[in-house]
């Protein structure tokens, strides 16, 4: 293993891996070393034997496995997006029991939400020790949008990992939905008689994604204003007027290092606004009650 390590060092030469989580790109590669730059020119390195994976996928979910073998000398593989920025670096694994004496190379891959819907072309090219680059073979991809929940306002925060976040969505009234009060409607007020309808017309967290680190595949959460069934008929979404406050909070990294997350807002399935991030560390040991996260985003509502 430690040679094939040493390897993977060897195939970037001038252009080197980095440290870099790859936040951003385009196509995520789980158990990966992040590469930034354009994928690389072949050098005379090994071929790739065959790659075959799943005709498509969708987009914001990390589930999707590609598996190539490769010629005998490789020692690795350089996996990339066609026309996309950065790529990604893996040591070979063993070979298939009917392809004895060929190293293979399997990924578990997924596509950012800002990828748009469509066919993608993944590239794949085999290193050997002196970090030679082969030619790289293709796998053709259609990613597919990921669907948005139904509703007059929707708030959405989507993540690639392991990690436990909470969406916390503040309306202009400062009503806060988030796991804790996973609606933005105001309790009845002491002496009140309270309306057994009012808080459908809030915004609803619709669940708690990764809780206690037990993982959602996607991992996601979203906070909906819509028209909801009541006792007494159908309740229109009260949507206040003002600046509305979207923040994410890390209750844990769980099994990683880091959490890159995604935030978007629509309106009536039209998007708004969105946002990009990184849950770190520090983030975990911060406040989690009400308020807690850092803010994504804002936006008004007139």
């Amino acid at each position: 293993m430690r040679a094939r390590w040493l390897a993977l060092v060897a195939v970037v030469g001038c252009d080197p891996a980095t440290n870099e989580l790859g936040y951003g790109a385009a196509l995520v590669i789980a158990n990966a070393q992040f590469r930034p730059g354009g994928f690389p020119a072949a050098t005379g390195g090994p071929d790739t034997v065959q790659v075959e994976g799943a005709a498509s996928t969708t987009i914001g979910t990390f589930r999707a496995r590609l598996h190539a073998v490769l010629a005998p000398d490789a020692e690795g593989a350089i996996i990339g997006l066609q026309g996309a920025d950065g790529a990604w670096i893996i040591a070979a694994g063993q070979p298939d029991f009917d392809t004895p004496g060929q190293p293979s190379a399997t990924a578990t891959y997924g596509f950012d939400p800002s990828v748009a819907p469509g066919p993608q072309t993944i590239l794949l090219a085999a290193t050997d020790a002196a970090g030679r680059i082969g030619v790289p073979s293709t796998l053709e991809v259609v990613a597919g949008a990921a669907p948005v929940p139904e509703g007059d306002l929707v708030v959405g925060l989507a993540w690639e990992s392991t990690a436990d976040l909470d969406l916390h969505v503040i309306d202009p009234l400062g009503g806060e939905a988030w796991s804790d009060q996973p609606n933005t409607s105001p309790p009845a007020q002491p002496g009140v008689p309270a309306d057994p309808s009012a808080y459908l017309g809030g915004g609803i967290l619709d669940h708690d994604g990764n809780a206690n680190c037990h993982l959602d595949n996607p991992a996601n959460e979203h906070v909906i204003w819509r028209p909801r069934a009541g006792p007494n008929g159908d309740v229109a979404p009260v949507i206040p007027s003002g600046t509305y406050t979207v923040r994410v909070a890390a209750r844990s990294l769980c099994r990683d290092a880091a959490a890159a997350w995604y935030v978007e807002v629509y309106a009536r399935g039209v998007l708004l606004a969105a946002a990009r991030g990184e849950a770190v560390p520090d983030d975990v040991s911060a406040d989690q009650r009400a308020g807690a996260g850092v803010t994504a985003l804002t936006f008004k509502r007139p």
